[in-house]
């Protein structure tokens, strides 16, 4: 039987195997043969402690994954599909191969942002269309930042945008002006536009003012469906996330308003012996946030684990 099972094989998952793994603990991290993790639609970041000169996605993923293999955890391809059993008893049901024993598990599944429907916009996914303004909006100090979504929740994005920069602008993609309810005179007082229309697609356009000089990628704005242009730095999409719960749906987790998971101070949830760190945590998303937690969480279980033997 397993110490551990972790349930996810980004940040969170793979910092919380390095530590497990050097308590000496049997912990496996599932899910490196997951759909496209959230990090790698990071090109290069700059707001990670002790990366000074950024570091791209796809090399902190690798990063990660090689220290905590080194100290001897285990990182399987393997999806979990669904988990059932208590606290010191877990069965972890595979989507493929046998279904795995642990003592306790992690939850580090992470969220799938919502994509806008927009043509041909996987190409511009986590370059010119980008989602946390907290990670790299200081790289667009001043610039021409977009921002699209609907109700309340967009116009707080933007709100918060001008922390940054001067030149904000809203695209509704469609849903009405009145959707922003009680923030639509706070918007206009603030001096940020709002354009109901429909994004139709993104301008082509190698810019100059790129934030990554490596990068290759183009997008130098946005057309609306009335045929207007709007040059812009980047488009941030605000049409929140969908949190990757498959495995535990059925297990009653408390979760938050938002739908995200409540734990206590040690990351543990409602359900005993199940753990959760990073992104579907009630906590701001970061990748500084899941190591701190992925760390609490590990700590706690080892020795929980000493206590129970």
């Amino acid at each position: 039987m397993l110490d551990c099972a972790i349930i996810g094989a980004g940040p969170a998952g793979l910092t919380s195997l390095e530590y497990l793994a050097r308590f000496h603990r049997r912990a496996v991290a599932l899910g490196a043969g997951a759909p496209k993790p959230r990090l790698l639609f990071i090109d290069r970041t700059y707001n990670l402690p002790g990366y000074p000169e950024g570091v791209k996605g796809q090399v902190l993923l690798r990063r990660l994954r090689q220290q905590a293999e080194a100290m001897g955890g285990t990182v399987r391809a393997s999806m979990a599909q669904r988990i059932e059993g208590a606290n010191g008893d877990f069965t972890v049901h595979l989507q493929r191969g046998k279904p795995l024993q642990a003592r306790k598990i992690i939850l580090a599944m992470g969220v799938r942002d919502r994509r806008p429907d927009i043509p041909d916009i996987e190409r511009h996914d986590g370059h010119f269309l980008r989602y946390c303004p907290v990670c790299d909006g200081f790289e667009h100090t001043g610039k021409r930042l977009g921002i699209l979504g609907s109700g309340p929740s967009v116009a707080r994005h933007a709100l918060f945008l001008q922390t940054f920069s001067n030149h904000i602008t809203i695209f509704l993609h469609g849903h009405s002006p009145d959707t922003l309810g009680r923030y639509r005179k706070t918007l206009a007082e603030k001096g940020i536009e709002v354009h109901a229309a429909r994004v139709v697609k993104i301008i082509d356009g190698k810019r100059e003012d790129a934030a990554d000089p490596d990068s290759n990628y183009a997008g130098a704005g946005v057309c609306l469906e009335d045929g207007s242009e709007y040059p812009l730095s980047v488009l941030y999409g605000a049409l929140g996330c969908d949190l990757r719960l498959e495995p535990v749906a059925h297990l009653g987790l408390k979760l938050d308003e938002d739908g995200y998971i409540i734990t206590d101070v040690n990351q543990e949830t409602s359900v005993p012996g199940m753990y959760a760190a990073g992104d579907l945590v009630s906590q701001i998303n970061q990748i500084s946030v899941a190591f701190g937690q992925a760390t609490v969480a590990a700590v706690r279980i080892h020795n929980s684990l000493d206590d129970e033997e």
